[in-house]
């Protein structure tokens, strides 16, 4: 948790950041929005941690459900992503309501297609490009830009002259 720090910005608002290590060892640094930092106060509260996190802190990110303080695997992670979703299915089988499409992505859902379903929910959000790509950690813009999902409608009148 020691990869959290509080800096000011401009406006002297105390803004959250997280620094990872991600894919081919690259350092990238993370907005944590409010709502982040919301839900890992209330995470870490229920560990019995302070709130939030402090400079250098050792405590693990994700702890194993049991709450010993050691450093989960790669594959406990996937087990666990892999359960919630299958949670997810279980509820909404119990909903009654025929969900076979949702059922279906959820089946097939991982950590990676949660990557990539954030990287395109910020463009459908209108994200800047450039601050997808950074938080994405893609070395080019053109790689960012697969997910852009312009509607042709949109895009045909966004070209034509008024």
């Amino acid at each position: 948790m020691g990869g959290f720090s509080r800096q000011r910005d401009r406006e002297a608002q105390d803004r959250w950041w997280l620094e990872i290590t991600g894919k081919g060892d690259k350092e990238r640094l993370l907005p944590a929005t409010t709502e982040l930092m919301a839900e890992l106060a209330r995470y870490r509260r229920h560990y019995g941690l302070a709130a939030l996190p402090y400079d250098d802190e050792t405590t693990p990110l994700l702890l194993p459900i049991g709450g010993t303080h050691r450093t989960l695997t790669r594959g406990a992670v996937h087990l666990i992503t892999k359960q919630v979703f299958d949670n997810a299915i279980e509820h909404l089988k119990s909903t009654g309501e025929v969900h076979e499409r949702a059922t279906e992505r959820l089946r097939q859902a991982s950590a990676h297609w949660l990557r990539h379903t954030t990287g395109s929910r910020m463009m459908d959000g209108q994200v800047d490009l450039r601050y997808v790509r950074d938080n994405l950690g893609h070395e080019s813009i053109s790689t960012t830009s697969q997910y852009l999902h312009v509607d042709d409608d949109d895009r045909h009148r966004a070209t034509k002259p008024d």
